[in-house]
């Protein structure tokens, strides 16, 4: 991995370059990573896709909580790709455990560079990755040319609860509700269901979350004291994120189908 990969690998963690070595121990206790897993679900089931013929392509995977979940809900044929080689071999792992590896795949690649080779996907999933494709609009034209006419895109992001408050980098590439769903549709594409999450919601998981990586912080502390200082950091600033958050944007899922 060069520099700029590592840069690049860092900020989508919020972190610094330094601190990617304890990333997997950090977050050893998040599975779904902040993705909406029980909602996904919920608005596939009603599609009645068959079972074994079905391929899903799941774009920022990181553990591979949704396309391990869809492999033994729904019988589909997943396909993961995550940049984070320790998330890529966990989900091996997990799917292993699981008995689902048969029907998974998971690849460690640029989600950007995946998306040059993608095509004729049933289903692709962006769950929880920020604005790594850019804006709706832009972000719909790349994942619809994974899917064949027909097919469907399921999206977990969010959207701006007031356009004036802004406070992080994070969600530059975010807009109003109304206009997020106008770039969603921007390509003729169908909206079949928004799942709005409900702020309480978000807000207890953000606690769950960040207890949970302050409960690992504390404990790597203690064997590598060295590095307390940029651990402890890293919570606070994990909790800071989820504050401005919380007051910020909305969480929502939303299925499409190509047209």
């Amino acid at each position: 991995m060069n520099d700029r990969q590592q840069r690049e690998l860092a900020q989508a963690f919020d972190a610094t370059p330094e601190l990617l070595p304890f990333i997997p121990k950090l977050l050893a206790d998040l599975w779904a990573l902040g993705c909406s897993l029980e909602v996904i679900v919920e608005l596939l089931r009603p599609l009645g896709l068959p079972a074994e013929t079905t391929r899903v392509l799941d774009l920022g995977c990181g553990k591979g909580a949704v396309a391990l979940t869809l492999a033994r809900e729904f019988g589909f044929q997943a396909l993961g790709v995550d940049f984070f080689e320790p998330f890529i071999k966990d989900a091996r792992e997990r799917a292993e455990e699981m008995g689902v590896a048969s029907r998974c795949q998971f690849v460690c690649d640029d989600i950007r560079d995946a998306l040059g080779e993608a095509s004729d996907f049933d289903l692709v999933i962006y769950a929880s990755i920020g604005g790594v494709l850019g804006k709706f609009d832009e972000c719909v034209a790349k994942l619809r040319r994974c899917v064949h006419p027909g097919g469907y895109m399921l999206i977990d992001a969010v959207f701006l609860s007031d356009p004036d408050k802004v406070e992080s980098p994070w969600y530059e590439h975010c807009a109003t509700h109304q206009e997020t769903l106008r770039q969603l549709t921007a390509h003729g594409d169908a909206m079949l269901r928004e799942v709005i999450i409900p702020t309480e919601d978000v807000k207890a998981l953000n606690r769950k979350s960040t207890e949970l990586i302050r409960k690992r912080a504390e404990k790597l502390a203690e064997l590598n004291p060295e590095a307390a200082d940029s651990l402890f950091w890293y919570v606070e600033k994990q909790e800071r994120e989820s504050e401005i958050m919380e007051r910020t944007v909305t969480s929502a899922v939303w299925l499409l189908q190509r047209a």
